[in-house]
């Protein structure tokens, strides 16, 4: 049954009901799932964006923190990026032969990214996770990795995660350390001869000092290569990255999500010596020149240079503690990791039903107009009037929670959100 989607009004059930139909869950996305939300409340889909805010197909305006899950940096229709993309697209999308935008973003990436001497470009995190691993494993002839934190749906990485679909073989050359815990790697790093070692530079815990440090000379005590996977951090944390606010430089680097301000892109840099694996390790796609997300990223890292990085620590510091201050007052225990640009919002365990109080709390923010997801993602687009109403909404939001703990599903207008990045769901 196909159905006319641009009647009105619009019936958002019947909509989702016939995306199902023809998609796997529904969408190509699954953090932007209905069901990673409260379903029934929340939005289901988004009509345009601009700036800090998203219009859904309810014609209503959200101020937004998920910043299409981290990628907008700028803010969302960029006037810059957006006249770089109408100035290539007359031009082509795509050739037969490279184009000189490779050659500019390239320059400009090894610029700005401290251990940059060399770059390739592809579609998402994934990709350059895959293609950092490779030539590790190329470079050093060793097969096993150890990693720490997120890196995308790929095989070698998803073995510790959701692992349907997987040979459990690569269990054998994959293990994990935690963070902030020296020890635990140097255990790893005993054990086998490593190729390299992948981790989130910062997730959502803030390093211990001399960690990161202490992660760079075991590596180079044990041979390995040093990862970083700053897919999150790269142009977020400074213009580069978490490896230059944290002044410990790695051997290669992941790059996507805020490098072209929302258009598909992602790249693999780091020194020559490794790169060089890549003029016999097999990484080529047919879209890694594509010409729009290239321009795009140009242009981003231009508008980033001019730009205060201050500006997003200090609003997400606001963020913070004004989200503490509002739990507090309701007597409520609430957790809020992370650092400026990111954050994460838990109730505490002790509660009986954690995930339940998380539902009411993100409920009542966007029956305010707020999409507060479970990640936080601050831009440059965001303002302190941005964060002071969010803020106020979070104490409505708090007390109401803080009334009906033990009654949730009686005050739950929608349905609970689901976890879908816990292992074998």
């Amino acid at each position: 049954m196909k159905l006319n989607i641009f009647k009105n009004p619009v019936n958002q059930e019947e909509l989702w009901n016939n995306a199902v139909r023809l998609m796997p869950r529904g969408t190509q996305t699954l953090s932007k799932c209905p069901d990673q939300f409260v379903d029934g409340v929340y939005p289901k889909f988004a009509k345009k964006s601009k700036g800090a805010y998203i219009k859904g197909l309810d014609n209503k305006w959200y101020l937004d923190f998920m910043c299409g899950l981290g990628p907008i940096i700028l803010g969302y229709n960029h006037k810059r990026t957006n006249k770089a993309i109408k100035r290539e697209l007359k031009n082509g999308i795509i050739h037969s032969l490279p184009t000189l935008l490779e050659q500019e973003l390239a320059e400009l990436i090894c610029e700005v990214v401290p251990c940059a001497e060399q770059v390739r470009f592809a579609k998402n995190g994934t990709d350059a996770d895959l293609a950092a691993v490779r030539i590790a494993r190329s470079y050093t002839g060793r097969d096993h990795i150890v990693k720490c934190g997120y890196h995308g749906w790929g095989d070698w990485h998803g073995v510790s995660m959701r692992d349907y679909g997987i040979p459990k073989s690569l269990k054998k050359v994959i293990s994990e350390f935690q963070y902030n815990n020296l020890a635990s790697l140097k255990k790893e790093l005993k054990k086998r001869p490593v190729a390299a070692v992948i981790m989130e530079a910062q997730a959502l815990t803030t390093p211990d000092p001399g960690f990161l440090q202490g992660v760079r000379d075991l590596c180079d005590e044990y041979g390995a290569l040093l990862i970083f996977d700053e897919v999150v951090t790269g142009f977020r944390w400074s213009l580069g990255g978490a490896q230059e606010r944290f002044g410990v430089t790695p051997d290669l680097v992941c790059l996507g999500k805020a490098l072209a301000n929302g258009m598909p892109l992602s790249a693999i840099a780091g020194k020559e010596k490794y790169m060089q694996e890549l003029n016999h390790v097999f990484f080529s796609m047919t879209f890694g020149g594509e010409c729009l997300s290239l321009a795009a990223a140009i242009e981003t890292i231009k508008e980033l240079k001019t730009k205060d990085y201050n500006h997003i620590w200090e609003l997400g510091g606001m963020l913070n503690k004004g989200i503490k201050e509002a739990a507090s007052k309701h007597n409520l225990k609430i957790s809020l990791k992370g650092d400026g640009p990111r954050h994460n919002l838990t109730f505490d365990t002790s509660y009986e039903d954690t995930s339940g109080l998380k539902d009411v709390f993100y409920q009542e923010m966007v029956k305010q107009g707020i999409l507060f997801p479970n990640v936080i993602y601050i831009q440059f687009s965001h303002t302190k009037n941005d964060i002071k109403k969010t803020i106020e909404a979070a104490d409505k939001a708090f007390k109401v929670v803080a009334d009906n703990i033990g009654n949730i599903d009686k005050v739950l207008e929608g349905k609970r959100s689901i976890e879908i990045f816990r292992k074998n769901t």
